[in-house]
């Protein structure tokens, strides 16, 4: 989905796949934008320390929540840290969860400037939502939320949930 810019696509992303009875786990330096989007989510916001994974599989572990989404900077943009994207991604598998990955700072500068999903070979995991914005490496204006086929049927729902920010 094409989205104004890369804050709006995370808006329109996090609070498209969550919401009311829904947990999202975030790690505290995560980009404002995700910040803000959790917030507007209406869901239940975890916050876990920077980078821990154990953390985010207490977390898991712990809900009461049907749905659950990891929200994550894959390159944090305060000190250029890399999120552990691939243990994340084992965490969310064993706990039935969504891993989002904001490649904002990823792409560009990771996996030959595919990002870091790519790098580690799993960009289109069924399990996987990228968002990204159009304007710091490729030089123009946008955001885009990109996810596996199996999320397609997905898309028309977040159109609809994400309305106010996709104009």
């Amino acid at each position: 989905m094409l989205f104004s810019s890369g804050y709006t696509a995370n808006l329109g992303a996090v609070v498209g796949l969550s919401g009311p009875g829904s947990l999202l786990v975030s790690d505290a330096r995560s980009h404002a934008s995700l910040v803000d989007a959790c917030r507007l989510s209406r869901a239940r916001v975890v916050v876990t320390p920077h980078r821990d994974v154990d953390a985010v599989d207490a977390a898991l572990r712990s809900r009461d929540e049907q749905r659950a989404v990891v929200v994550t900077d894959s390159v944090f943009s305060a000190d250029g840290s890399l999120a552990p994207v691939r243990e994340l991604l084992e965490v969310c598998r064993r706990h039935g969860a969504l891993l989002l990955v904001d490649e904002a700072h990823g792409l560009g500068v990771r996996g030959g400037g595919r990002g870091l999903l790519y790098e580690l070979g799993l960009a289109g995991a069924p399990d996987v939502v990228m968002t990204t914005t159009l304007s710091k490496a490729l030089g123009s204006q946008g955001g885009v939320v990109l996810g596996p086929t199996n999320l397609r049927g997905c898309a028309v729902w977040l159109r609809c949930r994400t309305r106010r920010w996709c104009r």
